[in-house]
């Protein structure tokens, strides 16, 4: 009897496949994430150790400007070890809008204003290892006087190309962004035209 209960019980969690969090062990904080390991029990009654990195969310900018280029900003990765071409964002801050984060942002590490923003999207950026949410725009770049503020830590390249040559850098493994590579498809169906 006691078989078939457990049985019942382990059917009846693997059907709607969800995981159950026993614990959650934080190793590593700081103002911009944590890292976790989670004790997780999975449908069929197995336990594992299971890895989570928190995020803050980010905001994201594909800019395009009057000459209808895409205003990109190559900089040192350090996951990646090495350079990545990219659509300028970063950190939501406290308390801040997505939307006037993607502008700030736009403006620290490129110098350009935004005009028009509209929302592409908000994605995870890598679900089975993160919580981090990505909020997509697109819009007009007005170049600005003043010019790029990026922050201390960041020394920025910016880079502006066409719509045809930023999809070969795609094709061929120049950009390898995600949100990038998905502000691009966007664009090429039709958006900020």
């Amino acid at each position: 009897m006691r078989l078939a209960i457990r049985v019942f019980f382990i059917l009846r969690l693997m059907e709607d496949k969800k995981w159950r969090t026993i614990r959650k062990n934080y190793l590593h904080r700081t103002p911009w994430f944590a890292f976790r390991l989670d004790e997780v029990s999975l449908p069929d009654g197995a336990g594992i150790e299971y890895g989570v990195l928190e995020a803050n969310d980010v905001s994201a900018t594909l800019a395009i400007t009057n000459e209808g280029n895409i205003v990109l900003v190559r900089q040192w990765r350090q996951p990646l070890g090495g350079m990545s071409l990219s659509i300028p964002g970063g950190a939501v801050e406290a308390e801040e809008a997505a939307e006037a984060a993607a502008e700030r942002e736009l403006f620290e590490e490129t110098g350009y204003r935004a005009e028009g923003m509209k929302r592409i999207a908000s994605v995870h950026t890598t679900p089975g290892r993160s919580d981090e949410m990505c909020h997509v725009f697109e819009c007009r770049a007005a170049p600005d006087e003043i010019g790029p503020r990026p922050d201390s830590t960041e020394f920025i390249e910016v880079v502006e190309m066409g719509f045809e040559e930023a999809m070969e850098e795609v094709r061929g493994g120049g950009i390898t962004d995600a949100v990038t590579v998905l502000a691009l498809t966007a664009f090429s169906k039709g958006g900020c035209r």
